[in-house]
């Protein structure tokens, strides 16, 4: 099964849309939908468990994708087994959004076909709209919230079918730090948005640390309606002050700004040192601080939700608190504001700092020549007999440092080139996405209202726009899935192939349902390799057999084994559907390669590719025989490994 990832909305009509106003868009986001694109697929999306991601904010704040990057830590290696669904509400670039009818309609128009296992929320926003809106969206549903601020048990009161992770920042160990790093400070100021969720939430809980200040030292709230406000009040900071970030901002025009961004605007704009109690704001004006993790943030809630999904009720697992705290500081605000290292606590991790050289003294080099030129007397009567022996030495030495150093080279750009294409994964599926979000959402609530007005060939574009927004979502999807492949950790472990094409074969029931299949299954052997690996080569070899014998009064299945070569298992699944010419057999299993039309069997071209890329991880390899309208043969070997 291929793991997918569906997105809503990333930014949001504002409250007061017009119709005129929806129409363009739709016309707009239509004609994105159909720029020249090719759609091919070879893997069926066989639907299992549904997890709802409901996110505060944009994709465009770190911290959100941070949250997110640890949610997909959790779901990656359950792909066959989970959907994730992830929807943006956008609260900072349109607040006023989630008190409108708007954003409630649109939901219910997406999520009303799907029924989820459970809801994932992160920050306040997101969960303060899930609980409001629960009964209408998801009854019933599980929600585990991740990054919640200013939790306590008191705000479950009543309730049933809520945990998560709270959002403790450790504000009394930035303080702390604060204060040790710049003794000199009697102002620290907070400054935020008075509509800002998570700047109250944090707020609300600050009067405890607050109360363990010096007497001499005061603290200032100051709320500003955007960005430009603040920075014009930060220029008029006493030089004993000191900032203390803790909400999120937005421009004069009311565009909200990532947290990163407002930190490097504030630190550039003041002359007091800025601290913080997020590890994403240290590189971007932030000194540092006792610091918390958006990635830990969002393992741990996914683990929660797994727990949730396998059973376990949400009221047994306790709410997490405290989780991921670091020491964390920038080398370069340390410099600017002359703080030296010695002063930082014990265990602090510094980032930025320079490299440091290794310089020899005079007096050093002087004394390592002189015991070297003692060195040659004493073995002057040596130097003829191991001469021949040393330059050969030297030789040998001379390569392996170059073959080396040449290693090191090809590593370290492999490494950049993986982290060159896992961000340009990330920016794709999201960049990508987004006229896709907007056809899905405005066309649901266009069809919802004009449907029973339109003709015919009306409905039929409307149906065209839906189905190419799905067909470039599987290709998004499938294609992100394959370049993971190439990365993803293996787990070699005994795998009884008999039970997993019992499970495949149940979970493609759906696809089997009122067909005449004869089914002729062997007796198979256990294997040594990676179960969920497996797993999607034999759910692509199995449903591909079903799709292309569709067409057929009775379609014949056949899973077994066959003799190989000395070492090794091979597996084959033959059906006798449409078949295909064996003159392009090597173009089967490369990306983006078919050889029926997509109005005949539909498909994106990956699911065969990653099927070869899977053997070929195991050490095995991947082959096909076919004739036209004659049936198909697609076999794999694995080495015979101790299982």
């Amino acid at each position: 099964m291929t793991f997918r990832r569906q997105e809503g909305p990333h930014s949001l009509c504002p409250p007061r849309c017009s119709v005129a106003t929806l129409v363009a868009l739709l016309i707009w986001c239509v004609l994105l939908a159909l720029a020249p694109l090719t759609a091919r697929a070879d893997t069926h999306i066989h639907e299992r468990g549904h997890v709802l991601v409901l996110h505060s904010y944009g994709p465009d704040f770190t911290w959100t994708r941070s949250q997110q990057e640890g949610v997909d830590a959790v779901f990656s290696p359950l792909a066959a087994e989970y959907e994730l669904r992830i929807e943006y509400l956008d609260a900072v670039h349109n607040p006023g959004l989630l008190k409108e009818p708007l954003l409630l309609e649109l939901l219910r128009a997406k999520l009303s076909t799907q029924k989820f296992q459970v809801v994932l929320t992160s920050d306040n926003a997101a969960f303060d709209f899930a609980r409001a809106h629960r009964a209408e969206l998801f009854p019933g549903v599980p929600i585990v919230f991740m990054g919640l601020n200013g939790y306590d048990d008191a705000m479950l009161q009543g309730e049933s079918g809520i945990t998560g992770v709270a959002e403790d920042g450790d504000m009394f160990g930035t303080l702390q730090v604060l204060l040790r790093l710049a003794p000199q400070t009697r102002r620290i100021v907070f400054p935020g948005m008075a509509d800002d969720l998570t700047y109250r939430g944090i707020r609300a809980t600050l009067t405890k640390d607050l109360a363990t200040l010096p007497a001499q030292v005061e603290a200032e709230f100051r709320e500003y309606p955007h960005v430009d406000a603040l920075l014009e009040d930060l220029k008029t900071l006493p030089p004993d002050s000191a900032l203390f970030t803790i909400g999120n901002m937005r421009t004069r025009d009311g565009l909200g700004i990532s947290s990163q961004r407002a930190a490097e605007l504030m630190s550039s704009t003041a002359s007091v040192p800025l601290f913080t109690s997020w590890d994403f704001l240290v590189g971007h004006g932030a000194v540092g601080g006792s610091v918390i993790s958006g990635v830990e943030q969002g393992r741990l809630a996914a683990e929660i939700a797994v727990q949730v999904m396998h059973g376990v009720r949400p009221e047994a697992i306790p709410v997490r608190r405290g989780a991921g705290k670091t020491l964390l500081f920038d080398h370069r605000q340390l410099v600017r504001f002359d703080i030296p290292a010695s002063e930082l606590p014990s265990g602090a991790v510094v980032r930025f700092s320079p490299q440091s050289t290794l310089s020899i003294s005079r007096e050093a080099a002087w004394i390592a020549g002189v015991s070297f030129v003692l060195l040659l007397g004493v073995s002057a009567s040596l130097v003829i007999a191991v001469l021949q022996r040393r330059r050969s030495e030297e030789q040998v030495r001379a390569l392996n440092q170059a073959l080396e150093q040449r290693v090191a080279e090809r590593t370290s750009a492999l490494e950049q080139a993986n982290k060159e294409l896992e961000s340009f994964a990330y920016s794709v599926s999201h960049d990508l996405r987004a006229p896709l979000r907007h056809i899905d959402g405005f066309l649901a609530l266009l069809k919802e209202s004009v449907e029973p007005s339109l003709d015919d060939q009306s409905l039929h574009y409307m149906s065209t726009i839906a189905d190419a927004a799905r067909r470039m979502s599987t290709l998004i999807d499938d294609l992100l899935a394959f370049s993971r492949m190439g990365r993803q950790d293996m787990s070699k472990t005994p795998v009884d192939l008999n039970a997993l094409v019992a499970d495949v074969i149940r979970g493609l029931a759906p696809e089997a349902a009122g067909r005449d299949i004869d089914w002729r299954i062997a007796d198979l052997p256990v294997v040594a390799g990676d179960r969920a690996m497996l797993r999607i080569v034999l759910f692509n070899l199995i449903s591909n057999a079903l799709k292309y014998t569709s067409k057929r009064p009775q379609a014949r299945i056949e899973i077994g084994t066959q003799p190989g070569e000395a070492g090794e298992t091979v597996v084959f699944v033959r059906d006798n559907g449409a078949g295909f010419d064996m003159r392009f057999k090597d173009k089967l299993f490369g990306v983006f390669q078919r050889l029926h039309r997509v109005d005949e069997f539909e498909g994106t071209g990956i699911g065969l590719a990653n099927v070869a890329r899977i053997i070929a991880r195991h050490g095995g390899k991947v082959w096909a025989q076919g004739q036209v309208d004659q049936g198909a043969t697609f076999s794999f070997a694995l080495p015979k490994d101790n299982p």
